[in-house]
């Protein structure tokens, strides 16, 4: 079952969260251990397009100019087999309903956060051959240690 994020609605309900890139960043990290811990796959939406796309990793993905993250995660449902096999995050009510209107599952942002506080710390080491393959990406190397 995959996990359709409203990145900046999740960070938008969370206190002491900015929904700059650093902190779109930081959830996108945290959000990546979430799926390989719940080994589901994830896509998270955020609104705008950073400096930097390719610095937030393969399952974080910005719409096309003049369309905004809802445009994006509903299309990309329609496109989808079977849409009741998914689940989208977030507390925008208007989205929800739409989301649920084609057959994915919602939950409402507030009430995934405690989810993500069982997930482990970031660590040093990257935890998937995905995250190793991203920073060697972004900043060089062989990966030998």
């Amino acid at each position: 079952m995959p996990w359709v994020f409203d990145g900046d609605n999740l960070l938008g309900t969370w206190p002491g969260r900015k929904r700059d890139d650093r902190g779109r960043r930081s959830i996108a990290g945290e959000l990546r251990r979430f799926g390989a811990v719940s080994k589901r796959r994830i896509f998270i939406v955020f609104d705008g397009s950073p400096r930097n796309r390719e610095s937030f990793g393969r399952c974080v993905h910005f719409p096309a100019a003049g369309e905004s993250a809802d445009d994006w995660i509903l299309a990309h449902l329609r496109k989808q087999d079977e849409v009741a096999g998914w689940t989208v995050v977030t507390s925008d009510r208007s989205l929800g309903d739409r989301c649920r209107h084609i057959g994915a599952k919602v939950v409402k942002s507030d009430k995934f956060r405690p989810r993500l506080a069982k997930v482990a710390p970031e660590q040093e080491k990257p935890e998937s051959e995905e995250e190793l393959e991203y920073w060697l990406e972004q900043f060089g190397g062989d990966g030998e240690g």
